[in-house]
């Protein structure tokens, strides 16, 4: 669990780098409850721990992106959360290391990778809630 001040921090960094979904993190109850770091919540708590230690810039990608599965929604929002997760990672990368740093590349490349476990996984993980309509018909 994060603490409020690790909240604030991601805040400002999701906004410094023009992430999408950064309003997300404003809700710091929410963010407790909800973000994990990188990886599911039912792996391991070290490997979720080791897997976001080798990437620390998409840590905060990962926390808008699992405040958006908890949101829940239909497979079109969980198609959504994940091409943000994907061009935020994209965002990150660029935002955390300059052209020249070979280091962007290899986030550039575990956001791919991540993005490809999302689209063959992510639908195990999503929370799903009816719609309510006024439809009762």
């Amino acid at each position: 669990m994060y603490t409020d001040a690790e909240i604030r921090q991601k805040q400002q960094l999701s906004r410094a780098a023009g992430l999408s979904g950064a309003e997300l993190l404003d809700d710091a109850e929410a963010v407790k409850r909800d973000c994990n770091g990188i990886g599911a919540a039912w792996m391991p708590d070290t490997t979720r721990e080791w897997i976001s230690s080798a990437n620390p810039s998409l840590v905060v990608v990962a926390d808008i992106h699992d405040r958006r599965y908890s949101i829940g929604g239909t497979e079109a929002d969980r198609q959504a959360a994940d091409a943000e997760f994907r061009a935020n990672g994209m965002k990150m990368a660029k935002h955390v290391y300059r052209c020249y740093d070979p280091r962007r590349y290899w986030v550039m490349w575990q956001v791919r990778k991540f993005a490809a476990l999302l689209a063959s996984f992510g639908a195990l993980a999503f929370n799903y809630r009816e719609e309510e309509s006024g439809n009762n018909a």
